[in-house]
């Protein structure tokens, strides 16, 4: 299992997205993601969402909120090219509605850009990631089960964990 973060940063009915564009042998060629990455060992997730944001945006966060763990099952998909070694992820997800510092213009992988919200629909946006923007509407912190078959999103569930109780 690969742990990892992403955040979607929103502000002013605006999300600020990735579009990936390293060609062919990148599994998020031509989609918008949001931006994260791999953990690095030893790192807690959060100092990993702030790293890899700044990384690949330019921007500091201020005062990312956890919202959702999600772990990715991933049957037969291809990452960077290849059948993955390792199919499963962990990703924390963060939200944040403040930053500090100036938009790059490019990263090596993938465009920053500022989507209009009521544009998001018509955007390539993986199922599962589209599923997961749509529980930031909802108050708590989520657990999320994702699994896709190759490409197709087969199962999405959902529970939410600050209120959960086990009796």
């Amino acid at each position: 299992m690969i742990n990892a973060t992403m955040c979607f940063l929103r502000k002013a009915n605006r999300t600020l997205l990735l579009y990936r564009h390293r060609g062919e042998e990148d599994i998020h060629n031509g989609f918008y993601v949001p931006p994260g990455g791999r953990t690095e060992r030893g790192e807690r997730g959060i100092d990993s969402i702030l790293r890899e944001f700044r990384e690949e945006t330019g921007l500091t966060l201020v005062k990312p909120r956890l919202k959702v763990i999600a772990t990715f099952y991933n049957e037969g998909r291809k990452f960077e090219g290849q059948k993955a070694l390792v199919d499963d992820w962990c990703v924390e997800v963060y939200e944040a509605n403040e930053f500090t510092g100036k938009l790059r213009k490019e990263h090596p992988k993938a465009k920053p850009l500022w989507v209009p919200d009521a544009e998001l629909p018509n955007k390539r946006i993986y199922p599962g990631d589209r599923k997961i923007l749509e529980l930031l509407t909802q108050p708590g912190v989520f657990q999320v089960l994702v699994k896709y078959n190759q490409e197709e999103l087969v199962r999405f569930d959902y529970l939410r964990v600050d209120q959960f109780s086990h009796e």
